[in-house]
C-alpha cells in the first residue's frame, strides 16, 4: 500500500511516517515508479508506535519494544510494567512542577511584602 493509504488506516500524517521510516520503526520497498509501498502487517507496527507516542513513550524507547512486538514476544505484562513506570516518571515530574509552583507562589509573596514596606 502507499503511504497515502497507510496514513488514512493509521489516522497518522505521512509527515510522522516519513519520520518513523527515517527513525528505523518501519519500513518499506520502492516501486518502480519511486512510491513507496508498505506491508499490511505496517498497519499493526504503525498504530502501536502511535498508542506508545500518544503514553509518552520515546522513539528510544518505542525501538526498543517494537521487534518484539513485531516478533509477538512482547507480553502484556511486559507493557503494563512499561506503562507504570511511565506513571510514575509523569508523577515525580508533577511533584517536581507542584514545587517549583510553590517557590514561585513564595516569591510572588516576598515581593509583595516588600512592595507593601515601600507604600
Amino acid at each position: 500500500m502507499r503511504i497515502s493509504e497507510l496514513s488514512a488506516k493509521t489516522q497518522v500524517s505521512v509527515h510522522r511516517l516519513w519520520r518513523y521510516e527515517a527513525a528505523g520503526l518501519i519500513a518499506s520497498h520502492r516501486l518502480s515508479n519511486g512510491y513507496r509501498d508498505y506491508d499490511e502487517k505496517t498497519v499493526k507496527h504503525v498504530i502501536f508506535i502511535a498508542m506508545s507516542r500518544e503514553m509518552g513513550f520515546s522513539l528510544s524507547f518505542i525501538a526498543e519494544y517494537l521487534p518484539r512486538f513485531k516478533t509477538g514476544k512482547l507480553s502484556v505484562q511486559d507493557m503494563i510494567e512499561a506503562i507504570h513506570q511511565r506513571v510514575a516518571e509523569i508523577d515525580k515530574l508533577m511533584a517536581e512542577h507542584q514545587a517549583m509552583r510553590k517557590k514561585l507562589i513564595d516569591h510572588i509573596g516576598w515581593f509583595e511584602t516588600q512592595q507593601r514596606k515601600l507604600k
